[in-house]
């Protein structure tokens, strides 16, 4: 990382950890960030957790394994008792809380309260939701709840390339949804949630990325994000992988720098592989059931620490054993990590 990427780094995290919170008269929640990052810099605690207030998701994305046959767990919400008691567990060794993983956070009917709860906690909550529930009384809860970020799933401009991607979902409701949300949010003049408009680039909304961009700036959302295609290589067989290739993957050259794959005969190969893990020693999962996983790849709960309803994180966290294995992680030592698609964008 060279010296523009760290002040860059540094300023995003000054304004969205420190800055937004202070200028709302909270001062908490920065005190919070700045022993979290202590703790994780100098005494190896983790930083972020990924928690699954769900495990399953109210469409069919046709690259997305949540839906199909690929994740072999119950399907289940966790329920708001059992949140609390994760974060009573959590809030002293991480700041940041996505309370998203295989899932669509909105299906759970406390998402809200539970936005709430993590908030008054301190710790920095942001949610990953596909929109197509985000109605006027979720919008109005969800915007009371303290929620600091919210990424909105948007991956096309015209019905036909948004509805064959995002299957299930109805684009003029979306549509709606996302406009109702940035307008309150607009109109309440709040500087949070920040609002994060994601487009994932595929083969039917490939030329539709300036109007996008106008669209954005239409809603006046913090940030667009132009993501890469993936094809979730850790679950998909190589000849599955390959049909949803064909079908998906976007083929115009003027955006190949943002696509992570690379062509190498009848494979796609991961164009800037990581040698390393550079989450391992700060991000875990919690999933529904409350045990904690040590990779946001790993759907199945196969690569799992404890669990945090009966044990203690701090505990579990420095148990020998889960240092090993995280040392292992971390080396990309474990199957799964053959096939990450994590990549250097």
């Amino acid at each position: 990382m060279n010296l523009t990427h760290i002040i860059k780094h540094f300023h995003q995290a000054f304004k969205k950890h420190i800055w937004v919170n202070i200028s709302e008269g909270n001062f908490a929640k920065p005190w919070h960030f700045i022993k979290a990052v202590f703790k994780y810099r100098v005494l190896g605690y983790p930083y972020v957790a990924l928690i699954e207030v769900g495990s399953y998701c109210n469409l069919r994305c046709p690259t997305c394994p949540t839906p199909g046959d690929k994740i072999h767990r119950k399907k289940e919400l966790m329920s708001f008792e059992n949140f609390k008691k994760v974060i009573d567990n959590l809030k002293d060794s991480i700041h940041i809380a996505l309370l998203y993983f295989s899932n669509e956070p909105l299906l759970n009917p406390d998402i809200a309260r539970m936005t709430e709860y993590a908030h008054q906690k301190n710790l920095y909550t942001e949610i990953s939701t596909n929109a197509v529930l985000l109605n006027k009384e979720k919008t109005r809860e969800l915007l009371a709840s303290g929620l600091d970020k919210i990424i909105l799933d948007f991956d096309g401009t015209t019905k036909e390339s948004y509805e064959k991607f995002r299957v299930g979902a109805k684009f003029e409701t979306v549509l709606e949804n996302i406009t109702y949300f940035c307008q309150q949010k607009q109109a309440l003049k709040l500087r949070k949630p920040f609002v994060e408009l994601e487009f994932i680039l595929n083969k039917y909304n490939q030329n539709e990325v300036e109007d996008v961009k106008k669209l954005a700036k239409e809603l006046k959302v913090d940030r667009l994000y132009l993501k890469s295609f993936a094809l979730g290589e850790y679950v998909y067989t190589g000849e599955e992988a390959k049909e949803l290739a064909e079908k998906f993957l976007p083929d115009n050259q003027e955006y190949r720098e943002k696509i992570r794959y690379r062509k190498e005969g009848e494979k796609l190969k991961i164009k800037k592989p990581l040698a390393s893990c550079p989450l391992a020693k700060s991000h875990l999962v919690v999933l529904v059931d409350g045990r904690v996983s040590m990779c946001c790849y790993d759907l199945n709960g196969e690569y799992v620490y404890g669990n945090v309803l009966s044990k203690k994180l701090k505990d579990i966290w420095f148990d020998p054993a889960t240092r090993r294995a995280r040392k292992i992680a971390e080396n990309k030592g474990y199957p799964l990590c053959k096939v990450c698609s994590i990549y250097r964008n």
